[in-house]
């Protein structure tokens, strides 16, 4: 589809989907290529010795051979590129992933390499010397047998864990480990409508449940507010601690716990609640619990309008009314959308 129809389709499925709930047209980017941050390519080698990078076929492990993605940023596709050519069957044994970063604000990038054997830093070094702005290079050891990506331990080898990032003037440090939206540029028209969602006064009580590196916790906290994260990954609150250190930002705390434990737990009073969940959505014990802390308002950031349309008919049952209902288009050329959600007592 042409982009504009693509923005109009998104906000007509929207509408549809949340009959009853003002839904506004859907925000998009001006150029809506090369925009994903970040990129992650599995790899294999076949029995006659063949390196194969690239994506897996829908439901299913095969890997179609691609050298060039028009969603990723252009530096990431040269690096994939270069990295695809020096591969060699010896130095892709074991290799499961290629992981690459790039923020287009700072210039940084960052390389991964997962799997079960490090055997990279002469490729290291030929990297660093033709692509300056790699300051990040990491061997990241996993042998599970499953599909999860990411294991436990890592090796640097080059610079640090971390890249640095800007969203809407907050720096960010960056772990590998770390979630951060993968649109940058719509990153902060999301956040930008989050927070004017928010409506933050100063001296307000926030929660930010599911904070990652702490961007939105710390721009309510810019804007006056007493902020709490909360984020189960200790990559990220440390991330987060470091990235209120970064910008000078004392009024904002996060917390390492699961969300719906910290909830129930919860004790004192918000005037406003953040909720940015995975695409599961939330528990039921999880609306359960943001119900009795009975927050002023409650600004939902949701990656899956199927589980925002579930959670929002149960927060219904509970009192809560969504005013309205903000789509975003973070993915272009893919059917996916996010949306922020104002949600208030009736």
């Amino acid at each position: 589809l042409e982009y504009q129809s693509q923005l109009a389709w998104k906000t007509d499925w929207m509408r549809r989907k949340f009959p009853g709930i003002e839904v506004r047209d859907t925000l998009g980017m001006k150029d809506p290529y090369n925009y994903r941050n970040k990129a992650q390519f599995p790899v294999q080698v076949t029995g006659e010795g063949e390196v194969i990078t690239g994506f897996y076929r829908p439901n299913s492990h095969t890997i179609v051979d691609t050298d060039t993605c028009l969603i990723q940023d252009e530096r990431l596709n040269e690096l994939y590129q270069y990295i695809r050519k020096e591969l060699t069957s010896r130095l892709a044994k074991g290799l499961r992933h290629i992981f690459l970063r790039r923020s287009r604000k700072t210039g940084q990038s960052q390389v991964v390499f997962i799997g079960e054997e490090n055997h990279f830093e002469d490729l290291t070094a030929k990297l660093v010397s033709i692509f300056p702005d790699l300051v990040s290079v990491v061997f990241n050891h996993n042998d599970r047998q499953d599909n999860v990506i990411l294991g436990d331990e890592s090796v640097i080898l080059h610079g640090s864990e971390s890249i640095e990032e800007d969203c809407l003037g907050i720096r960010i440090r960056l772990n590998f480990k770390s979630f951060f939206q993968v649109n940058p540029e719509m990153m902060e028209v999301l956040y930008n409508t989050a927070m004017e969602a928010a409506d933050i006064h100063p001296g307000d009580s926030v929660i930010d449940m599911y904070s990652g590196t702490g961007t939105l916790g710390l721009l309510a906290a810019r804007r006056g507010a007493q902020v709490t994260g909360v984020e189960i990954v200790p990559e990220a609150v440390e991330n987060a601690r470091e990235n209120a250190r970064l910008n000078g930002i004392t009024n904002a705390q996060f917390v390492c716990q699961d969300a719906t434990e910290f909830a129930r737990g919860f004790q004192e009073q918000a005037d406003v609640l953040i909720v940015d969940p995975p695409r599961k959505g939330l528990s039921g014990q999880g609306i359960e619990d943001i119900a009795r802390i009975d927050p002023r308002r409650i600004v939902y950031v949701s990656c899956n309008p199927n589980t925002l349309k579930r959670d929002l008919e149960r927060f219904e049952q509970k009192g809560w009314k969504a005013r309205w209902v903000q789509p975003v288009d973070m993915f272009p050329q893919t059917p996916n959308v996010e949306a922020v959600c104002l949600l208030e007592k009736e």
